[in-house]
């Protein structure tokens, strides 16, 4: 077997999938400002399918990537950030537009300082978790289904109330029925997303703090 370059990891399958899902958010966002929701629907739902199928084919190919593992979750949040963005104007409402301006700072702000927590702890990736962790987040990232479930809950709750912009009112008696029934999925989501950011931060300062003590006693 070769030895890799660079360029072959760019070239991975999953890459491959990252890079069709950042492009389908390009369409998404033009079909939101151009007002062309059923390109939005589209793009945006094929891009979250995608995200299953990235980690799969990743696994199942023997092409994970560090690369890959970054580009999945800064799709992730652009995607989401695009949508939530979106939603602030669509609704011209400020304390809808506060809450959406906060969910996109807690999304952001939970998943970078998980990233980096793990990383520099020395684990593999943000998804993985030591006997250590908090209950909620080893139920959340190692089962995939459960993992699924509310990011796929989470992203049709805010797309759901995109379309109810655009719906005639005959499927609203069905869109908004949904909407509700995913606003617990979402909610939950969120407050995943909050301890994440409390938990990966509470890791770096035991950190800081083993590291400054053990500083302070090499002085003594």
């Amino acid at each position: 077997m070769t030895n890799l370059s660079y360029k072959d990891v760019f070239m991975f399958v999953p890459n491959l999938i990252g890079y069709t899902r950042i492009a389908l958010t390009a369409a998404a966002t033009y079909g939101m400002y151009y007002e062309h929701p059923f390109m939005t629907f589209i793009s945006y739902a094929a891009s979250e399918f995608l995200d299953v199928a990235d980690g799969y084919y990743a696994r199942k190919l023997g092409q994970c990537s560090k690369l890959g593992e970054v580009l999945d979750m800064v799709t992730d949040r652009c995607t989401t950030t695009v949508l939530l963005t979106y939603l602030a104007q669509l609704y011209d409402c400020r304390p809808l537009a506060l809450v959406f301006c906060l969910l996109i700072s807690l999304d952001i702000s939970s998943h970078y300082m998980q990233m980096y927590s793990q990383l520099i702890t020395g684990k593999t990736n943000h998804k993985q978790m030591d006997e250590n962790a908090h209950w909620i987040l080893k139920a959340y990232y190692t089962d995939r289904r459960v993992l699924f479930g509310f990011c796929f809950g989470n992203e049709a709750f805010f797309l759901l109330l995109y379309l109810n912009k655009f719906l005639p009112a005959y499927a609203l008696y069905l869109s908004i029925p949904l909407t509700v029934a995913a606003f617990p999925i979402s909610l939950i989501k969120n407050v995943i997303n909050g301890i994440q950011l409390y938990e990966s931060a509470s890791d770096l300062a035991h950190l800081d703090a083993a590291e400054i003590n053990k500083s302070n006693s090499k002085q003594k």
